[in-house]
């Protein structure tokens, strides 16, 4: 079929797709490593009053260890996001920040599950955590892109829609 709008987008599509990825997500990680202390720090201090609530306190220099090692979900959902083709900036800022909030929420959980595993040195709770970590880590923003993110001219357009 040939590309356009309504169409599949063949394999031209999605290498386009693909290529736009991996540029983006590779300017995107040079920038992470000069700001993404500054996420690192929102992780960990977002995770503070949770392991409060333990009666625990939150190192936070080790958190930000343990938030440097899986911080990088939002650089690949705003990758994603920004790879795609044939949708207006304007429909992508919403999927874009609903995209990063979720990540947020889920890496701050994990941090606080991180140390409430090491603090109740809970084998099961530290096993459940490392699931929870490569979830939110590998599985997550994919799946919120193909949830949250219109698809432009990666996807074919319904035909019932027209």
């Amino acid at each position: 079929m040939t590309e356009g709008k309504g169409k599949r987008p063949g394999m031209k599509g999605i290498l386009v797709f693909f290529v736009r990825f991996i540029i983006v997500s590779l300017a995107l990680y040079i920038a992470w490593m000069f700001i993404g202390r500054y996420y690192t720090l929102i992780v960990a201090y977002g995770a503070k009053p949770l392991v409060a609530l333990t009666g625990n306190t939150l190192n936070v220099a080790r958190a930000l260890r343990v938030t440097e090692e899986i911080s990088l979900n939002p650089v690949v959902y705003v990758s994603l996001c920004i790879a795609v083709t044939g949708v207006a900036w304007r429909e992508r800022i919403r999927p874009a920040l609903i995209g990063v909030l979720i990540p947020t929420a889920a890496n701050i959980i994990t941090v606080f599950f991180m140390f409430l595993s090491a603090s109740t040195g809970s084998e099961q709770l530290r096993t459940g955590t490392e699931f929870l970590n490569l979830t939110v880590n590998f599985f997550l923003p994919i799946l919120l892109w193909a949830m949250l993110m219109p698809k432009g001219d990666l996807l074919p357009v319904n035909p019932s829609s027209d």
